[in-house]
C-alpha cells in the first residue's frame, strides 16, 4: 500500500525530469505564463545572517526523511545498521536527483510559485500536457503527501517511547497497544495535531511555518548533539 505512490511518484518525477530536460536542450520546452514579477529593491538580494537561518530551516524542510530512517532502524532487517545507511544514501541521491531536475527545469521555464497550483503541476502541465501523465503525477503527489503525514504517526510515538525509557517523557509512552505498537503516542500525536488544525483554521501557509520553525529547532540540536 505505501510502496505503490512512492514508486509511482519517483518514477514519474523522473520521466517528467528526463522528457522536461531533453526539451529544455532542444529549445522546445518553452515558459509557463504567470503573473508579472515584481521589481525588488537593489539590497534585496543582501546575505543577512536572516537569510541564512531561513535557508537552513527550509532545507531542514526538505530533509524531513532522514530523522524517518534514524527513527525505524530497529525495524530494518538485519545488519540493520547497514541497511538503514543504504536507505539513507538511496533517500539523499533520489531527493538532490529530483529537487536539482525540478529546479533546473522551473528556472528555465520561469515557473512562478502561485497560490492555487504548485511548481511541480506547472511544470508537469508545461512538460506533459493535460493527459493522463499529468493526472497521474497529480494524484501520486497527493498520495505521497499523505504518506508523509503518516510518517509522524509511525515514527513520533517510537521515538518518545525511547525517550520515556530513559524516563525524559512519561513511562505510559512505553505502553504497547493491542496491535504492538505505541498507541498512547499515536494518541497524543493525534490530539495535538487536531489542536494545530482547528487554531490554524487549517490553512497550510499559517502552517507551514510553524513546521518549518520545528523541523529547523529539531534538526539543529540534534546535529549538534552529533557534532
Amino acid at each position: 500500500m505505501f510502496a505503490l505512490p512512492t514508486y509511482g511518484f519517483i518514477v514519474l518525477v523522473m520521466v517528467l525530469i528526463t522528457i522536461g530536460t531533453v526539451r529544455m536542450l532542444a529549445g522546445t520546452l518553452g515558459t509557463v505564463p504567470g503573473p508579472a514579477r515584481t521589481v525588488l529593491p537593489a539590497d534585496a538580494g543582501a546575505l543577512t545572517p536572516f537569510l541564512i537561518l531561513r535557508a537552513f530551516a527550509s532545507g531542514c524542510t526538505a530533509l524531513t526523511g532522514v530523522e524517518a530512517i534514524s527513527n525505524g532502524i530497529p525495524a530494518f532487517k538485519r545488519p540493520e545498521a547497514d541497511n538503514a545507511g543504504k536507505t539513507l544514501i538511496a533517500m539523499t541521491t533520489l531527493l538532490v536527483t529530483m529537487f536539482l531536475g525540478i529546479t533546473v527545469l522551473a528556472r528555465s521555464s520561469q515557473v512562478t510559485p502561485i497560490e492555487h497550483q504548485t511548481v511541480l503541476s506547472q511544470i508537469g502541465r508545461l512538460v506533459f500536457g493535460s493527459g493522463p501523465l499529468y493526472s497521474a503525477l497529480q494524484v501520486m503527489t497527493a498520495l505521497i503527501l499523505l504518506l508523509a503525514a503518516n510518517t509522524s504517526f509511525a515514527d513520533f510515538p517510537r521515538l518518545a517511547a525511547i525517550l520515556a525509557k530513559d524516563r525524559y517523557l512519561p513511562v505510559q509512552l512505553m505502553n504497547l497497544g493491542d496491535r504492538l505498537v505505541f498507541s498512547n503516542g499515536i494518541a497524543v500525536l493525534a490530539i495535538l495535531a487536531s489542536v494545530l488544525v482547528v487554531v490554524f483554521g487549517g490553512q497550510t501557509h499559517r502552517l507551514i511555518p510553524l513546521y518549518a520553525i520545528g523541523v529547523f529547532l529539531s534538526f539543529t540540536l540534534s546535529q549538534i548533539g552529533m557534532v
